[in-house]
């Protein structure tokens, strides 16, 4: 197999995880309308915006290795190519390996709000059909009904915090007693401690006859699938892939990007800071995209929509209480292209 070959090899295999790994960042930025220009234009959302700095100094670094050894012939050695096509062949595979690894978190946790929204709902019939009217209007929803279902709203809405570490305060304020909101800072895990004095309520109206013993299980498993929802959630965002990963990762782009003029530049000369532009545009960035999507519950334009969910959640519970049309929230919608 000739360098050439090599070369053709790698920049297929580049090219190929760059398109697995920009796929990763298609659910929170919503670009349906977007034109394949306007693809290549794109700013917002784009790795660029991480990894200009790091293009910029590897190419100024190129572009002086280039001036000094076409115009000055300083430089009186050169590395053969070779040995660049080989690690940039194995830094490929590595880096969309890597990617894979950090993509099967961000997919995960989607599928954990996915999972949520299904038992938040099935949660809510659940409390609506086990639970008797209690009054002789069959429209009536009584209050207990009523609170359990604004404590999973309230629930969804901690969970979201917790994962993003924000305060749930003004968002929890209008589904919890205000002492129950009080003792929040004495809680490390409010989300936890909503999910169990809901546990205590069940308790409380069996106990009281208002739960039939054998709706009570139904009623628990609900909220046993609600704890595993955020205890799965809490291991993504608090087991990282291993440190010693990353940091072979970032180094290994960041000297084979430095290294790349001084076997270039004898065979292309002035067309060097080009390439080695490009070349490290596509390494950097899809090192800056398993970064992005390792963790998915933060606020990046990439991260999962958890406002979006959270508020879509809220609204199909408080329709299934009966809340008129006018006095629901909206849903959000994207602003710039992006969900929040």
């Amino acid at each position: 197999m000739t360098p050439v070959d090599i070369r053709v090899i790698i920049s297929l295999k580049v090219f190929r995880f760059a398109i697995h790994s920009n796929a990763t960042t298609a659910l929170m930025i919503i670009s349906n309308d977007r034109t394949w220009f306007g693809y290549l234009t794109a700013v917002r959302g784009s790795s660029i915006q991480e990894t200009w700095p790091r293009i910029l100094i590897v190419t100024v670094f190129a572009t002086v290795v280039t001036i000094v050894k076409m115009q000055y012939g300083f430089q009186t050695y050169s590395m053969t190519v070779t040995p660049f096509s080989l690690v940039g062949l194995a830094l490929a595979i590595f880096l969309g390996f890597r990617n894979k690894e950090a993509y099967d978190r961000f997919w995960e946790g989607r599928k954990l709000w996915g999972s949520l929204v299904n038992v938040s709902r099935s949660f809510t019939r659940q409390v609506h059909v086990f639970f008797p009217d209690g009054s002789q209007d069959a429209t009536a929803i009584p209050a207990r009904r009523t609170e359990l279902v604004h404590r999973t709203i309230a629930f969804v809405h901690s969970l979201r915090h917790l994962l993003r570490g924000t305060d749930p305060t003004p968002d929890v304020r209008a589904f919890l007693p205000a002492e129950e909101i009080a003792r929040f800072p004495d809680s490390r895990n409010v989300p936890n401690s909503i999910m169990h004095r809901t546990g205590l309520l069940l308790r409380s109206e069996w106990q009281a006859g208002n739960i039939h013993e054998f709706h009570l299980p139904l009623l628990e498993q609900s909220l046993t699938e609600f704890t595993a929802i955020q205890g799965a959630c809490e291991r993504i965002k608090s087991t990282l892939i291993p440190f010693t990963y990353n940091v072979l990762i970032h180094r290994i782009v960041a000297l084979y990007c430095l290294a790349l003029p001084l076997g270039l530049v004898r065979e292309i000369g002035y067309l060097t800071p080009l390439v080695v532009a490009f070349i490290s545009y596509a390494f950097f960035g899809l090192d800056e995209i398993g970064d992005e999507v390792e963790q998915p519950f933060g606020m990046d334009d990439n991260h999962l929509p958890l406002t979006t969910l959270s508020r879509m959640i809220e609204v199909d519970l408080l329709q299934e209480l009966g809340t008129p049309a006018d006095e629901l929230p909206p849903l959000l919608q994207p602003v710039d292209g992006v969900l929040n």
